[in-house]
């Protein structure tokens, strides 16, 4: 048995090399197109090695595994992630143009995690390896087990369960197609936001180049570092609502999308997260924009509720002086961050559908203290869930909050302050990333220490992958064998 998961592991790898080898030929074109050989020369060889081994590896390996556990899923998806960042730091150390392992290694995680900032000045970025960064950020947003798993149709009965351990967010929001069906209309939908994205940017006056670059990051709520380091304030007002809308798109439910695909409408009605995401961007948006008026400020209400969606998405762009703004503005982008958007999104955060039933489950509670023998259940898109499902929910927000505290902890160590540590923590583990400069933190990450930037890089890969693949690698029950 332990052989035979050995082999699965390995096979899904081989695929992943397929995938990454394959996605970095465009970025190779672009090199060339731009007479930037050097980068062209590393790229051949990466990609080329990259195909021909996972070719072989898969043609050896090849197996008819239909079932694993969850603990072979989990580990799995880790090897995955870790194989790639680690593959994605060769571009950079192979440009030829200085930069250091640490500074490689911290812009391959933040591109992968869609946090969207970077270690390397992106203006010192080769047009060849920015598509590449731009790439990266694109698969990690849709997630590299989904797209592995669609070049495998004969383990669609696994698929299932390796995709879980990858998604964002925990999947309340089911449709009626099957698996196989649900995945291809996923990247369906995926693709086609990323392509109505740029026709958008394209008609609003954007050159083809960082219209490529904008979709593909702004789709998986990367943020658009490449514009200005993200602020595009002094940007077309086109441009600024073509960003804000299809960041908006991209951190909504997936779900939603296959229900509309499916005729759902009524299920899109209630849908419980959907409405929460809605009322809260709404509630913020209208909030702020009283608090800037009061403050003498006068935005408007347009520039907040881009704003808002900006850094609920945690696409983190900047559509104004938000920096400027009273602290109790500042506060509330703060708290939506840490909301952040929809399960099942490219966006990061603890997710909607857990805020909205951590509020549910206080109100129960309340509900009991104030009637002992009474009962309330908890009711989410129209059906009571189960104790145990609030239990996961409450104890990953624990867990969450826990992790930034501690990350916020390990960066203070270097000497940061502590209000700088703390928003560091917050932007990585978010992944939102670029917001970091311009709200409360002074830093620039190219000037932390290499420990500052190992835990960091640990924190973003941990707000992707949701925590528990990471953690549980450095569980003692996780290793023993009697669990295979």
């Amino acid at each position: 048995m332990i052989k035979q998961n050995r082999v699965f592991v390995l096979n899904i790898v081989s695929i992943a090399l397929i995938v990454y080898g394959v996605a970095m030929l465009p970025s190779l074109c672009m090199a060339l197109r731009y007479h930037e050989h050097g980068i062209a020369d590393s790229m051949i060889l990466i990609s080329g090695m990259s195909i021909l081994l996972g070719l072989f590896s898969h043609r050896i390996l090849n197996n008819n595994i239909t079932n694993v556990n969850f603990r072979v899923c989990y580990i799995t998806t880790i090897t995955i992630w870790i194989s790639v960042i680690a593959m994605s730091i060769i571009p950079y150390l192979a440009a030829g143009q200085g930069y250091s392992f640490v500074d490689c290694l911290y812009t391959a995680t933040a591109s992968w995690t869609t946090c969207g900032t970077s270690a390397i000045p992106i203006s010192s970025l080769p047009v060849g390896l920015l598509l590449w960064k731009c790439t990266c950020n694109w698969m990690g947003g849709i997630g590299i087990i989904l797209l592995v798993i669609s070049f495998l149709p004969e383990w669609q009965s696994v698929g299932q369960k390796l995709v879980s351990t990858e998604i964002r967010g925990p999947g309340f929001l089911m449709s009626n197609f099957t698996f196989r069906k649900a995945y291809r209309r996923i990247i369906f939908v995926y693709f086609g936001i990323t392509i109505l994205q740029y026709i958008a940017l394209r008609l609003a006056g954007m050159t083809r180049l960082y219209a490529l670059l904008t979709s593909l990051s702004n789709t998986s709520t990367s943020g658009v570092e490449h514009l200005s380091g993200g602020i595009i304030t002094n940007y077309p007002l086109a441009i600024r609502a073509i960003l804000s809308f299809f960041a908006f798109l991209s951190s909504v439910n997936i779900s939603i999308f296959l229900l509309l695909l499916g005729r759902k409408l009524i299920n899109v009605y209630h849908n419980t997260e959907l409405r929460f995401y809605l009322v809260t961007l709404a509630c913020a948006s209208v909030l702020m924009t009283v608090i800037l008026l009061v403050s003498g400020q006068g935005t408007s209400f347009g520039t907040v509720l881009m704003q808002t969606v900006s850094f609920s998405s945690t696409a983190g762009f900047i559509v104004s002086d938000c920096g400027q703004w009273p602290t109790a503005c500042i506060t509330i982008l703060i708290l939506l961050m840490f909301m952040g958007s929809c399960a099942i999104s490219s966006g990061g955060g603890i997710k909607m559908s857990r805020v909205s039933l951590g509020f549910l489950s206080i109100r129960s509670n309340i509900y009991r203290h104030v009637h002992p023998s009474g009962f309330r259940p908890i009711i989410y898109n129209r059906e009571e869930l189960k104790a145990g499902v609030i239990a996961r929910v409450n104890v990953y927000i624990l867990l969450f909050m826990s992790l930034f505290f501690i990350g916020a902890l390990l960066l203070t160590v270097d000497g940061t302050s502590v209000a700088d540590a703390i928003s560091l923590s917050q932007a990585m583990l978010t992944n939102t990333g670029a917001s970091i400069y311009h709200l409360s933190s002074h830093v620039s990450i190219g000037d932390l220490s290499s420990f500052s930037k190992y835990v960091l890089s640990f924190l973003m890969l941990c707000g992707r992958l949701e925590i528990y693949p990471v953690l549980l690698l450095f569980t003692r029950g996780f290793w023993d064998r009697q669990n295979s």
